[in-house]
């Protein structure tokens, strides 16, 4: 499951998101603009957390390699 931080616009509209495999990497990544804990997101496809670089499996990709590229 993701871990997710919003961006948003200047009317408070969702216009991205980060992705995170874990809160310890969103605190991290963060640093001071941390705005709580926004985990167990599901994610269609597989990303790499954006701290790390470990994949973040997304639902489509569930049963296999988030990274195989076949």
């Amino acid at each position: 499951m993701a871990h997710l931080q919003f961006i948003e616009d200047a009317q408070g509209d969702v216009v991205d998101q980060i992705v995170f495999c874990s809160d310890f990497c969103h605190r991290l990544h963060a640093a001071g603009d941390y705005n709580g804990w926004n985990g167990c997101n599901e994610i269609s496809v597989s990303e790499p957390c954006a701290e790390c670089g470990d994949p973040v499996a997304g639902v489509e990709d569930l049963y296999r390699d988030p990274f195989d590229k076949q």
